[in-house]
């Protein structure tokens, strides 16, 4: 799986969870792992959330 999923920060409903998620990316190395075993890399840019796979 080599995608990259981008994700609006306005896409998100609530004003307190944007804060929240911006708050939580802020200066982080965040990382998802799926079912499968991959590592996926979660960063903020330019007012999106971008995920893509670590080993890009």
């Amino acid at each position: 799986m080599a995608e990259t999923y981008i994700i609006c920060i306005s896409d998100i409903p609530s004003r307190k969870i944007r804060k929240s998620v911006r708050g939580f990316l802020e200066n982080e190395d965040v990382a998802v792992v799926i079912d499968d075993g991959q590592t996926l890399g979660v960063t903020l840019e330019k007012n999106r959330l971008v995920i893509r796979p670590d080993d890009l």
